[in-house]
């Protein structure tokens, strides 16, 4: 038998032992909105994502983001968006060829904000992320100035097409 006193967890501890609150411990996205097994589908295929075809890549995106019920916001789609650009206009000015270990290191900053914002859970984040499949194109931009510039490409028509059908 046991008996709570009012200690921290000891609640839990004593359902656990009578085999009630099965479910404890099993959730392994916690219970922040968002964050659930019934992710999304990313609706890009990284690998064939290029010049010829992002702009269409994006606009599936966008219409399938569009079906959920919590959408990102135009303010934290651009937020990220304002991220790649910072390294965008440093590759312009200094008219790299390839990224050097300053720039592909700001690629993995930026690769782990991205999913810090999918990992807090706000509002159509983490299906946003899923669904755009942004954090694995920015696995594959390595030293690549030219795969930087595409994934900027696709973020900039990810924005565009999010102000079109979506608004705000």
């Amino acid at each position: 038998m046991c008996i709570y006193t009012g200690i921290p967890d000891q609640r839990r501890i004593c359902e656990m032992q009578q085999g009630r609150n099965s479910s404890y411990g099993t959730k392994p996205y916690g219970n922040r909105p968002g964050n659930s097994q019934q992710s999304a589908q990313p609706v890009v295929d990284i690998k064939a994502l290029n010049a010829a075809n992002f702009a269409d890549y994006a606009e599936k995106v966008i219409q399938e983001h569009n079906q959920s019920r919590d959408k990102i916001s135009t303010t934290q789609l651009r937020g990220l968006f304002a991220l790649l650009i910072e390294v965008r206009e440093i590759i312009r000015v200094r008219q790299d060829k390839q990224l050097d270990e300053n720039l592909i290191s700001r690629v993995q900053y930026i690769k782990m904000r991205f999913v810090y914002a999918a990992g807090r859970g706000e509002k159509g984040v983490p299906a946003f992320m899923q669904q755009s499949a942004l954090i694995e194109c920015l696995d594959t931009v390595k030293d690549s100035v030219k795969q930087f510039e595409l994934i900027c490409k696709y973020m900039e028509a990810l924005v565009a097409y999010h102000k079109y059908y979506i608004g705000g």
